[in-house]
């Protein structure tokens, strides 16, 4: 699913960036050999972190429905990751840079999730599902100083950065299977033990839910039938 969300970025990237131009989107680190290998304007995109979405983590179970509309097993819920991405821009010059950096600031703000037509193998499948795949851009998501200890630590030269988060959803669980299905109406009844008096309601039928609910009242001098 990673690389179907690398894929969708670059490609949405790479195609609405520069009208009626294509970039070379490159996930490479963006390492000083990197840098020194490339050739032409490059926009880097960096997969920098993963963590749950806890704002999005829900408890309901999901259901599995066969093809007579019956719940055939049930699913833990999606669970929900924050991907983040660092793009930074690289051209020859800085003002070159900025200028790419910015465009791509304009066009990922024109969307606030990854369209699906930019979606492929699993990632399109859960947006089939109805899963959007939201994207927060430029947020404060590490600090200047972990940003510059990040390219440090990977053998990078500074450049200004644009942080790109993700919220993808991951299927989770194995399927428990369901109980059988209903075959007889559901029988309540209510009663007062000191005085006899009862109140039976049955459930509707199963086989034909639209002949409604029955509820029959007993009361105390009234003989069991």
């Amino acid at each position: 699913m990673l690389a179907d969300l690398d894929a969708a970025l670059s490609t949405y990237l790479s195609t609405q960036t520069l009208d009626g131009q294509t970039i070379r989107v490159e996930l490479d680190p963006p390492t000083k050999d990197w840098a020194a290998r490339r050739t032409g304007p490059v926009l880097n995109l960096f997969l920098a972190d993963i963590r749950e979405d806890l704002d999005r983590r829900t408890v309901t179970p999901r259901e599995l429905i066969n093809e007579s509309g019956m719940v055939q097993a049930r699913l833990a819920p999606i669970r929900f990751y924050s991907v983040t991405y660092l793009l930074t821009a690289w051209t020859t010059t800085p003002e070159d840079d900025h200028q790419l950096l910015g465009s791509s600031l304009i066009a990922l703000l024109r969307q606030d999730v990854i369209p699906v037509e930019y979606c492929g193998g699993k990632l399109a499948e859960m947006v089939g599902e109805g899963y959007s795949i939201t994207t927060r851009i430029g947020g404060k998501t590490f600090t200047e100083r972990m940003v510059t200890e990040l390219m440090t630590a990977i053998g990078g030269d500074y450049r200004p950065t644009l942080s790109i988060v993700a919220s993808i959803p991951v299927p989770t669980g194995t399927p428990v299977e369901a109980g059988p299905p209903q075959t007889e109406p559901p029988v309540i009844k209510v009663g007062d033990m000191d005085s006899g008096a009862s109140t039976v309601a049955r459930g509707r039928n199963p086989e034909d839910p639209d002949a409604g609910i029955r509820t029959r009242t007993r009361s105390a001098s009234t003989p069991s039938a």
